[in-house]
């Protein structure tokens, strides 16, 4: 966090962490009564209660009062004040019934024997566990809304993987200050062009590649007067455009299109 701060001016006061980023000195620094907030996944190890939080609310995990729908997922949740590393902490204790089920249904198929010799509170557990999971947070929310948070730090990881796996915007092979703040916003502009045309190409079956290999082939031929005269494009070429809602001119007043693209009026 400080070295985004001292080399991008830009401060970082909300993070939403997987729980291999959560260690004991991060708790100490973001807990209840901080001005950071955070949301993260609590190991299940040592120092953290994540079996022990289960006993409490094993016989509420199947009451309706706790449930909610998300992701046409069922799901129970609780909230639970815990003090973690002795500092004051809210725990959101939730079962994804689907999974948990799905995959208890699995494990009986592959460990059969095994199951039916377990204990009836091992059998408790075990009905649960493979949907288990605790988020941990200074923020005093419901668990629904936690859980909606948590989630969406999957967009956020869609964004990075569309910028450093198909775009091969990283590494930042930059040098001064001023290169590096223009590469970074080129990088964004790159990323949100490339994740709306991908969902626009999505429904359709087809990949982004092709796509824009095929609507870039077409000809264009600069002549007198400031016009580009376009290429007749093929009738599949034609399909590639009407994805965008995009229908090919025959020819482009080469002033007008600048204009248009930043949204200036002619006069201008």
């Amino acid at each position: 966090m400080a070295d985004v701060t001292d080399t991008l001016d830009i401060v970082i006061d909300s993070l939403v962490l997987d729980a291999g980023y959560v260690s004991q000195e991060l708790v100490r620094l973001i807990h209840k009564g901080t001005a950071k907030t955070m949301i993260a996944r609590m190991p299940a190890k040592k120092g953290y209660p994540f079996k022990t939080l289960y006993w409490k609310v094993k016989d509420e995990i199947f009451r309706g009062k706790y449930e909610f729908l998300m992701r046409d997922h069922m799901y129970f949740g609780k909230q639970i004040p815990q003090k973690i590393f002795e500092c004051e902490e809210f725990c959101y204790v939730y079962v994804d019934k689907e999974n948990a089920l799905q995959h208890l249904r699995d494990y009986i198929e592959e460990h059969e024997d095994e199951y039916y010799a377990m204990s009836d509170k091992d059998k408790d557990w075990y009905n649960v566990k493979f949907g288990y999971f605790i988020l941990l947070s200074n923020r005093d929310e419901t668990p629904k809304q936690i859980l909606t948070e948590y989630f969406e730090r999957e967009n956020i990881e869609s964004v990075f993987k569309t910028s450093k796996e198909y775009l091969k915007l990283l590494p930042l092979s930059k040098w001064t200050d001023l290169t590096v703040r223009g590469k970074i916003l080129q990088d964004i502009i790159d990323t949100i062009i490339d994740l709306q045309m991908r969902k626009q190409i999505l429904p359709s079956g087809l990949s982004c590649s092709t796509v824009i290999g095929k609507t870039q082939s077409l000809m264009c031929h600069l002549a007198k007067g400031r016009k580009a005269y376009v290429e007749q494009p093929s009738k599949q070429v034609k399909e590639y455009y009407k994805l965008f809602d995009i229908k090919v001119p025959s020819e482009v007043d080469i002033s007008i299109f600048k204009l248009s693209i930043f949204a200036l009026d002619r006069k201008v």
